[in-house]
């Protein structure tokens, strides 16, 4: 938990971001970026998004660079953090478990999809 770029992390996840033949980005993403979270089991219209951002890191646990283009159609790790500080216990403690399955959004465009890999914080009184 923590040393990202939104500390601290709520839990972490593998993210595969789509590429354009996908409906994706016609430009690459940055790590940094805040995107929309959705859960896949909510289906497919209308998702309610949530403010969950990514922090996307290498195999040793530093950050990606934030002027590097992530690439597309490859897993990625990344730490997760819930930013409404009120949701994580009214809405996310009870959805997120290893193996919830979900879709990154710019706006109502899925650009990724994700699975969650492991809890950190979520469940952790921030103060």
């Amino acid at each position: 938990m923590g040393g990202g770029l939104y500390p601290p992390d709520d839990f972490e996840a593998a993210i595969r971001v789509y590429g354009p033949e996908e409906g994706g980005r016609r430009t690459r993403a940055f790590n940094g970026i805040r995107w929309d979270f959705a859960y896949a089991d909510d289906g497919p219209t209308p998702p309610s998004l949530y403010m969950i951002w990514p922090d996307f890191f290498a195999a040793d646990g530093q950050s990606l660079a934030t002027d590097h283009g992530l690439p597309v159609g490859v897993e990625l790790s990344a730490r997760m953090t819930v930013v409404m500080d009120e949701m994580r216990a009214e809405v996310h403690r009870g959805r997120i478990a290893p193996g919830a399955r979900f879709y990154c959004h710019e706006g109502g465009r899925r650009v990724a999809e994700g699975v969650v890999t492991r809890i950190t914080g979520l469940h952790a009184v921030r103060g």
